[in-house]
């Protein structure tokens, strides 16, 4: 079963604001003044396939017509402004977290968040293959003979293409973009290979694209992200003419799987059990499915489940899957232009393979990404930010740009055109049940004016970097579930975007340094003790007019704790930017000191090409990823290069 899906009812559904619906000539449907109501992040599962069908009909009419009332599309149906009561389409028609370990006996891995849970990565290594896609092309290069001894070209039309290594298995996942007719939908599709020959072994394939994934023992973890949109329905959505009836007939015509993803297995086609659809209150239309994978095959016993929410970070643990949607909606004064927003939690908790729904809860304000969220001792800590929309919304400089307070004409310490309620950050803790999540204790207040950056937690501590002209890096004790302290707050210029543990009391921050009004200068990499309640500066490396991927990639981070080093891709656009030039950074990581080892570039015929993007270690050798070939470099001592495998 395939949905035809085409993109603007995704984007209707997902900006949509939330409303009530009332009996036609009773209430007028105007979104300036129903107030957005947080969901309550509380999922109910249908009791068959007929009220999972009216029910999300019922839901995506409510959305679009209050959006639409909003006249993003035509006027049409803004001129009706009301809605039959929910239910009623008869008059449309029939129907526990640790650091990863640094090493390993002969060969790095990916940087994971938490340890004994792989993260896919454009490269993957068993210590003796290095097995990499990067811009579509799947290699497998052998090391001790410095060849390519495997070679596959994914379509042009696919994207976002993603490895694990199992133990006798090469798993790649991408994204492809497809036409059926005069539709077009997107097609996620893991491929089992055998690692020897690339010959593909397996295949799935469900309508969306992957949102993230998790690899415990052997057990791949997903979440798929679908947004439905059917031919008709947009047709109406874009009609000037069209009115509310118009779209409640479009949608009434609809079936589930217009709704639900499907799948194949190998070609087989499947499809997701009615009784494993969970919904919100209030929810558009959107879905993300989660189900585990058998790295060593056997897909064809798959039990997706789906929940219709969007779905935009997922955090593993050994025995979960956190998925967490933002949300937000605009306030009812018509001076109030900032939206309210929330982030909603769901874990999914895994057995045999199958995943369980095992807890929901709701923060407001939004996540920065998974290290906002870390599950220790039998508790969820999760980091956010609150009324960040000054960022978002008036143009500022996010924790992903070289640059600061400087967006749309807003000087430092000028405030936005709204005047809104200033941002501030939260850390909220939860008690993690067979069944629930239960709030036991939160603090706040932290960095306001400012949004977050950075997070790391580490046992019983959090580390956080909010900015927006100066750097504080929050120590929070997280000892008392019931009552988080916060007991430091180190104030430096610039800002961390990373963060990632050195060894005993030590933490390494990598990010940008910036003036005393908050523009950025340059790379700076910044060594902190953590030993007190309080952290301080140790040492600090600084390169000016360059910047690294890892602040907001940190699968390019590599820390060797067995050499001391850490080593990030950079690109440095020189003194006055004249001189672009990219390469890895070797950085020595001492007990007090940061300091540069090494600077390595690889010899490309494109100055101006992505340069390096991953560092692994194998053996004692330190191998640089490009998209123009492997290098390999001493690991220590001159760095010599010792080989190149051209691409």
């Amino acid at each position: 079963m395939k949905a035809k899906l085409l993109t603007a009812l995704a984007g209707a559904a997902a900006l949509a604001a939330a409303g009530c619906t009332s009996p036609k000539g009773e209430v007028d449907l105007d979104v300036d003044a129903v107030p957005w109501v947080p969901a309550s992040a509380q999922l109910a599962s249908y009791g068959g396939c007929d009220e999972a069908l009216e029910g999300i009909q019922n839901a995506a009419v409510a959305m679009m017509a209050q959006w639409q009332a909003g006249e993003y599309f035509a006027s049409g149906f803004a001129e009706d402004g009301v809605a039959r009561e929910e239910g009623d389409l008869s008059a449309a028609g029939d129907s526990a977290e640790a650091p990863t370990a640094a090493a390993s006996d002969s060969h790095s891995q990916t940087n994971n968040a938490v340890a004994g849970v792989d993260e896919p990565d454009i490269v993957k290594t068993d210590g003796t293959f290095v097995y990499s896609v990067l811009q579509g092309e799947l290699r497998a290069v052998d090391t001790r003979s410095g060849e390519v001894v495997g070679e596959h070209r994914y379509d042009d039309m696919s994207w976002d293409h993603q490895l694990f290594l199992g133990d006798d298995e090469l798993l790649v996942m991408y994204t492809q973009d497809r036409q059926d007719d005069e539709a077009y939908y997107s097609e996620f599709t893991i491929d089992r290979l055998d690692p020897a020959t690339l010959e593909v072994l397996d295949t799935f394939s469900m309508e969306g694209s992957m949102v993230d994934a998790r690899m415990v023992d052997g057990e791949v973890r997903l979440a798929v992200s679908s947004q439905p949109s059917i031919a008709p329905v947009q047709d109406v959505l874009y009609d000037a003419d069209a009115d509310l009836e118009d779209l409640k007939a479009a949608v009434a015509a609809t079936a589930l799987e217009d709704w639900v993803p499907g799948f194949t297995v190998n070609g087989e086609d499947g499809e997701v059990d009615c009784r494993d659809i969970a919904h919100p209150d209030r929810f558009s239309g959107s879905a993300v499915t989660v189900f585990g994978l058998s790295a060593d095959g056997g897909w064809e016993g798959v039990e997706p489940h789906t929940v219709m929410a969007d779905g935009d970070t997922v955090y593993g643990t050994t025995e979960s899957l956190y998925l967490a949607h933002y949300d937000y909606g605009w306030g009812a004064a018509e001076d109030d232009e900032e939206p309210q927003s929330e982030t909603e939690l769901y874990r999914f908790h895994f057995e045999g393979g199958e995943p369980r729904l095992a807890g929901e809860a709701t923060v407001a304000g939004s996540l920065l990404n998974q290290y906002s969220l870390s599950e220790y001792d039998g508790h969820l800590r999760v980091a956010t930010t609150e009324n960040d929309a000054v960022w978002g919304w008036w143009g500022g400089c996010g924790p992903a740009a070289d640059c600061a307070w400087d967006g749309a004409g807003i000087a430092p310490g000028e405030v936005a055109p709204s005047e809104p309620e200033p941002s501030k950050s939260t850390v909220t803790v939860f008690a993690v049940g067979d069944e629930a999540l239960t709030e036991t204790g939160s603090v706040t207040d932290l960095g306001v004016t400012e949004q977050i950056y950075a997070v790391r937690f580490i046992a019983d501590t959090a580390y956080i970097v909010t900015f927006r002209q100066t750097d504080p890096l929050y120590t929070v004790d997280l000892s008392d579930p019931a009552n988080p302290v916060v007991t430091g707050e180190l104030k430096i210029t610039g800002y961390s975007g990373y963060l990632h543990p050195v060894g005993a009391d030590r933490l390494l921050g990598v990010g940008q340094e910036a003036t005393e009004d908050g523009v950025t200068t340059g790379l700076q990499v910044s060594l902190f003790d953590t030993a007190a309640p309080e952290a301080a500066v140790l040492d600090q490396y600084f390169r000016e007019n360059s910047d690294s991927a890892v602040q907001w990639d940190p699968h390019a981070f590599l820390y060797w704790d067995d050499a001391g080093i850490a080593v990030l891709p950079v690109t440095d656009w020189g003194r006055d930017y004249a001189n672009y030039r990219t390469g890895a950074l070797v950085l020595a990581v001492g007990t007090d000191t940061v300091e540069q080892a090494a600077w390595i570039e690889q010899e490309v015929d494109d100055p101006y090409s992505e340069g390096i993007v991953r560092t692994l270690v194998i053996g004692d050798q330190l191998w640089t990823l490009s998209a123009a070939g492997l290098q390999s470099n001493e690991l220590g001592g001159g760095y010599a290069q010792t080989a190149w495998i051209g691409f």
